[in-house]
């Protein structure tokens, strides 16, 4: 994984670009579901969570995605409850992924996850 976070900090571009620690910061910032394989943020959702649940989650990752005007790619694997979310540029996490990511960590927390 250090050399990925060591990869994504040399190419996230966004207001300023994110160095290897901001990177790591703001993935724990987010909470311990989320995490950075390669050049993808993964949400990993634990305990009991149904199909209508899991769908939920993702109709509301879409929604805000055309909101923002941000088009990750979601992927939902179930029922091992992993979220894929490759980011827009598929090359590296941006400012914007994070916010978008940050979005979708508080309606989850919000809504009993």
């Amino acid at each position: 994984m250090t050399d990925d976070l060591d990869e994504l900090a040399m190419n996230t571009v966004g207001r300023s670009t994110l160095t290897k620690a901001e990177l790591e910061e703001q993935i724990v910032a987010l909470g311990n579901r989320w995490s950075i394989e390669g050049p993808d943020l993964v949400l990993t959702l634990s305990g009991p969570t149904g199909m209508a649940k899991a769908g939920a989650a993702v109709a509301y990752a879409t929604q805000l995605a055309d909101e923002m005007d941000h088009h990750p790619s979601i992927a939902m694997e179930y029922p091992a409850t992993t979220m894929k979310i490759h980011t827009h540029d598929k090359k590296a996490i941006t400012l914007t992924d994070f916010v978008w990511a940050a979005r979708v960590e508080r309606w989850l927390r919000e809504n009993g996850w």
